[in-house]
């Protein structure tokens, strides 16, 4: 069950941790695929280029993967070592089909 009660300390305290929360403690560390698929599609929408999708893909998975906020949940590492493995593709697969143009 989520903690429901909130402390001002804590919050001044850990602010980003306070927010969220909720939605790491219903979801886990799953939660964050959410904003970073949102943005990931959202980059695409706006540039139409699967480099810049895969520069941020690359940049967000690595920095999620090493984060110390999964040592609860080990099992989702994998998720965020995959998006990393889907962003270095997708920069490569943009180069060479940039070349190719």
């Amino acid at each position: 069950m989520p903690n429901t009660s909130l402390n001002g300390s804590e919050f001044i305290s850990d602010p980003f941790n306070t927010v969220f929360s909720p939605y790491t403690d219903l979801l886990g560390s799953a939660f964050w695929l959410i904003p970073i698929g949102i943005i990931a599609a959202a980059l695409y929408v706006r540039t139409r280029n699967i480099t810049v999708v895969g520069a941020w893909l690359l940049g967000a998975g690595m920095l999620m993967s090493t984060a110390n906020i999964f040592s609860g949940y080990p099992m989702i590492l994998d998720f965020y070592l995959f998006i990393v493995v889907i962003g270095v593709v997708s920069i490569i697969l943009g180069i060479v089909l940039e070349q190719k143009k």
